[in-house]
Protein backbone atom coordinates (compact mmCIF):
# COMPACT_ATOMS: atom_id res chain seq x y z
CA UNK A 1 0.00 0.00 0.00
CA UNK A 2 2.71 2.52 -0.97
CA UNK A 3 4.14 3.27 2.42
CA UNK A 4 0.86 3.19 4.27
CA UNK A 5 0.21 1.00 7.24
CA UNK A 6 -2.01 -1.98 6.51
CA UNK A 7 -3.46 -1.76 10.02
CA UNK A 8 -5.75 1.06 8.92
CA UNK A 9 -7.43 -1.36 6.55
CA UNK A 10 -7.72 -4.04 9.22
CA UNK A 11 -11.23 -3.00 10.18
CA UNK A 12 -12.77 -3.84 6.80
CA UNK A 13 -10.27 -6.47 5.74
CA UNK A 14 -7.69 -6.32 2.99
CA UNK A 15 -9.14 -4.52 -0.01
CA UNK A 16 -7.16 -3.91 -3.15
CA UNK A 17 -7.09 -0.56 -4.87
CA UNK A 18 -4.13 -1.30 -7.12
CA UNK A 19 -5.99 -1.01 -10.42
CA UNK A 20 -7.80 2.16 -9.37
CA UNK A 21 -4.61 3.80 -8.09
CA UNK A 22 -2.71 2.96 -11.26
CA UNK A 23 -5.32 4.70 -13.44
CA UNK A 24 -4.57 8.02 -15.08
CA UNK A 25 -6.76 11.05 -14.37
CA UNK A 26 -8.77 10.38 -17.55
CA UNK A 27 -9.22 6.70 -16.65
CA UNK A 28 -10.43 7.67 -13.18
CA UNK A 29 -13.06 9.81 -14.83
CA UNK A 30 -14.07 6.75 -16.86
CA UNK A 31 -14.18 4.75 -13.61
CA UNK A 32 -16.62 7.26 -12.13
CA UNK A 33 -18.78 7.05 -15.25
CA UNK A 34 -18.67 3.25 -15.16
CA UNK A 35 -19.69 3.17 -11.51
CA UNK A 36 -22.38 5.85 -11.39
CA UNK A 37 -23.96 5.45 -14.83
CA UNK A 38 -25.73 2.25 -15.87
CA UNK A 39 -25.42 2.59 -19.67
CA UNK A 40 -21.62 2.62 -19.94
CA UNK A 41 -19.65 -0.16 -21.59
CA UNK A 42 -16.26 0.03 -19.86
CA UNK A 43 -13.07 -1.86 -20.63
CA UNK A 44 -12.16 -4.74 -18.28
CA UNK A 45 -9.53 -2.54 -16.59
CA UNK A 46 -12.05 0.26 -15.97
CA UNK A 47 -14.61 -2.27 -14.72
CA UNK A 48 -12.12 -3.68 -12.21
CA UNK A 49 -11.17 -0.19 -11.05
CA UNK A 50 -14.87 0.75 -10.74
CA UNK A 51 -15.44 -2.31 -8.59
CA UNK A 52 -12.54 -1.30 -6.34
CA UNK A 53 -13.79 2.30 -6.19
CA UNK A 54 -17.37 1.17 -5.51
CA UNK A 55 -16.48 -0.70 -2.34
CA UNK A 56 -15.08 2.46 -0.78
CA UNK A 57 -17.85 4.65 -2.17
CA UNK A 58 -20.46 2.50 -0.42
CA UNK A 59 -18.52 2.57 2.85
CA UNK A 60 -18.05 6.35 2.76
CA UNK A 61 -21.67 7.02 1.90
CA UNK A 62 -22.84 4.74 4.71
CA UNK A 63 -20.68 6.67 7.17
CA UNK A 64 -22.14 9.97 5.93
CA UNK A 65 -25.68 8.60 6.37
CA UNK A 66 -24.82 7.65 9.96
CA UNK A 67 -23.32 11.07 10.64
CA UNK A 68 -26.37 12.92 9.32
CA UNK A 69 -28.63 10.67 11.39
CA UNK A 70 -26.57 11.62 14.46
CA UNK A 71 -26.95 15.33 13.66
CA UNK A 72 -30.72 14.86 13.34
CA UNK A 73 -30.87 12.98 16.64
CA UNK A 74 -28.88 15.65 18.46
CA UNK A 75 -30.90 18.47 16.84
CA UNK A 76 -34.30 17.13 17.88
CA UNK A 77 -35.71 19.44 20.50
CA UNK A 78 -33.19 22.19 19.83
CA UNK A 79 -33.61 23.76 16.41
CA UNK A 80 -36.29 22.75 13.91
CA UNK A 81 -34.31 24.12 10.95
CA UNK A 82 -31.45 21.69 11.61
CA UNK A 83 -33.86 18.77 11.84
CA UNK A 84 -35.58 19.70 8.57
CA UNK A 85 -32.34 20.29 6.69
CA UNK A 86 -30.87 17.12 8.16
CA UNK A 87 -33.93 15.12 7.11
CA UNK A 88 -33.70 16.43 3.55
CA UNK A 89 -29.98 15.61 3.39
CA UNK A 90 -30.63 12.18 4.92
CA UNK A 91 -33.24 11.32 2.29
CA UNK A 92 -30.86 12.45 -0.45
CA UNK A 93 -27.98 10.41 1.00
CA UNK A 94 -30.13 7.32 1.50
CA UNK A 95 -31.22 7.51 -2.13
CA UNK A 96 -27.64 7.76 -3.45
CA UNK A 97 -26.33 5.15 -1.02
CA UNK A 98 -29.00 2.75 -2.27
CA UNK A 99 -27.97 3.56 -5.85
CA UNK A 100 -24.29 2.97 -5.01
CA UNK A 101 -25.07 -0.39 -3.42
CA UNK A 102 -27.10 -1.46 -6.45
CA UNK A 103 -24.37 -0.35 -8.87
CA UNK A 104 -21.70 -2.13 -6.80
CA UNK A 105 -23.73 -5.34 -6.84
CA UNK A 106 -24.30 -5.03 -10.57
CA UNK A 107 -20.60 -4.53 -11.25
CA UNK A 108 -19.68 -7.42 -8.94
CA UNK A 109 -22.12 -9.76 -10.71
CA UNK A 110 -20.85 -8.62 -14.11
CA UNK A 111 -17.22 -9.20 -13.13
CA UNK A 112 -17.98 -12.68 -11.76
CA UNK A 113 -19.83 -13.85 -14.84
Amino acid sequence: MRGRSSTAVGIVGEVKLDVYRSCTWREKRDVLNAFWRPNVDPTPRISEAALQYGYYAVICMTVIVAEVALVIAVSIGHEVVFVVVGAVVEVFMLWWTRWAILRYRTLRVASAG
